[in-house]
């Protein structure tokens, strides 16, 4: 049994801080990158004439774009989330605008239209002349009006809503080591261990500063579906910098017959001392621990 004996407890969060070149990177690619892709985005969801092929390219688009601007956050180090968030989302009404021109440029047959760019009151104004019309046909239905603006309005939420999400969500969940100056992305699982009968109590409990805890985690057995896991997110710098997420994990088959896992967290970003870690280590059988 390890003693955890009253330790100071300590949650980690994002500093809020940032970078000028997070700042001049994220600018560049708002600029400039955002429209190129958008553009191309644009002339491909109208010389594709497969409304469901469309469907997976709104996907792709803010995959990929989301995925740019979280990289260039990450190398920027920008620490700000609120900032970060707000930047991603006036990033993706621009990526929906350009899709928006090069969408309306194919349809024009020119592409001197692209100067429209900078006109947006008249690209609002096509719009609306495209939605009197209908812009494509499933099923025999052509969509028009009221319809059409709500259907548009569904990929506008889409894109934007899904480039925050993609350019948010990992940097949020990634602690930041200020003192070596880069991300503690060095992701561990420690074990896995029989569920936590009362979450409530043993999160209540871990906030009070009470580690001993985690002594009541027993080890799983390899068969399994429901079982605890501890995250640990380390920094491989100064290796004295550690963040700890305690998760529950349900295995659960789904309609098509894979395994799929669901997991609450049960407790995050509790900051450990090197001396509480290996603590938490010997809990678990050596062998269990591997990268997450």
């Amino acid at each position: 049994m390890n003693d955890f004996s009253n330790p100071t407890v300590k949650f980690y969060r994002h500093s809020g801080k940032t970078s000028l070149l997070g700042i001049i990177l994220i600018g560049i690619m708002g600029c400039i990158g955002v429209p190129i892709l958008g553009l191309l985005y644009g002339v491909l969801m109208r010389v594709i004439p497969f409304i469901y092929i469309n469907g997976f390219l709104v996907l792709g688009y803010v995959f990929v774009v989301g995925s740019i601007l979280a990289y260039i956050a990450k190398y920027g180090k920008i620490r700000n989330m609120i900032l970060l968030g707000l930047t991603a989302f006036f990033i993706g009404l621009l990526a929906d605008y350009a899709g928006w021109v090069g969408w309306l440029t194919v349809m024009a047959g020119s592409p001197l239209f692209l100067i429209e760019f900078f006109l947006p009151t008249d690209i609002i104004y096509f719009i609306t002349q495209v939605a009197k019309e209908g812009a494509w046909t499933i099923s025999g239905t052509t969509p028009t009006g009221g319809i059409l603006y709500f259907l548009w309005f569904l990929e506008a939420f889409a894109v934007v809503g899904g480039i925050v999400y993609v350019t948010v969500t990992d940097l949020a969940k990634t602690p930041f080591c200020e003192d070596s100056d880069r991300w503690a992305d060095k992701r561990t699982q420690i074990g896995a261990f029989t569920p936590i009968s009362n979450m409530s109590q043993f999160r209540q409990e871990i906030k009070q500063g009470n580690l001993s805890a985690f002594n009541s985690l027993k080890p799983s057995r390899p068969e399994d579906r429901h079982f605890t896991t501890l995250v640990l997110y380390e920094c491989e710098h100064c290796r004295n910098f550690f963040v700890l997420n305690v998760e529950d994990v349900r295995l659960v088959t789904n309609s098509k017959g894979k395994t799929e896992a669901k997991v609450k967290r049960v407790l995050s970003n509790l900051m450990l001392t090197p001396f509480q870690l290996a603590g938490l280590k010997r809990l678990a059988p050596p062998e269990s621990a591997s990268p997450g």
